[in-house]
């Protein structure tokens, strides 16, 4: 499994964009769907391929807006890939320009163009200009794909474009030390406390006696891609 973090300014189509890939919402607050922006980081998982060669690919949707910008850190942080978004109708904007910086100073250099609204205006424009800043960053040359997450249009091709991403990250580390990047923690009755995050290297297992902080914990249960 691949984990693909989104990136670029609110309401240029992240979301939106997720959705049409995975066919999961990954806005889970009344509040965001009211309001039509993302406001915690969200989940949502495929598999792009057939059956014997599938790739599997977990989004981390992080907010756009500017008031958001420590969760956005919390979900690109640990991602070894970004998704980089920019509508094709409004072009480099300023969360652009503060998702990109964030980009470049944690040092992603796997990234991927996508321009978004693309029925609505010539993607040129707004892909050159995107690839641009993108080049001065720790991402350098990217590739780019055109999309209309609204008619579909130009998705396979992100699909495509995706699995030749990812064939280019190192492999997962599966030893050494443990290190889990916790974006959330909460607390479930009968349950106890339940963190969510990415699983940057090591192996974990039911039983199994960690470190967090200061203190020692112990796994009482793991859930990958919602199953146990």
């Amino acid at each position: 499994m691949h984990v693909v973090a989104t990136a670029g300014h609110v309401d240029h189509g992240k979301s939106t964009l997720v959705r049409a890939l995975t066919g999961m919402e990954p806005d889970r607050f009344a509040e965001e769907k009211r309001r039509g922006m993302t406001i915690d980081l969200g989940y949502a998982w495929t598999a792009i391929g057939d059956a014997t060669n599938a790739t599997t690919l977990a989004f981390v949707d992080v907010p756009g807006h500017e008031r958001f910008i420590a969760s956005m850190l919390a979900g690109l942080g640990p991602a070894p890939a970004v998704m980089f978004v920019v509508a094709a109708d409004e072009g480099w904007r300023r969360q652009s320009a503060e998702h990109l910086a964030a980009v470049d100073a944690l040092g992603l250099t796997a990234g991927l163009l996508v321009v978004t609204r693309s029925d609505l205006t010539d993607p040129g424009p707004a892909t050159a200009e995107a690839r641009e800043h993108l080049a001065a960053s720790s991402l350098g040359a990217v590739d780019a794909v055109a999309v209309s997450g609204t008619t579909g249009a130009g998705l396979d091709d992100l699909r495509r474009a995706l699995v030749r991403l990812t064939a280019t990250l190192p492999p997962p580390r599966t030893d050494g030390r443990v290190r889990l990047w916790v974006d959330r923690s909460f607390t479930i009755r009968g349950a106890g406390t339940v963190v969510t995050g990415t699983l940057g290297a090591g192996t974990l297992a039911v039983g199994d006696a960690l470190r967090l902080g200061g203190r020692d914990v112990t796994v009482r249960g793991l859930q990958s891609l919602g199953a146990d």
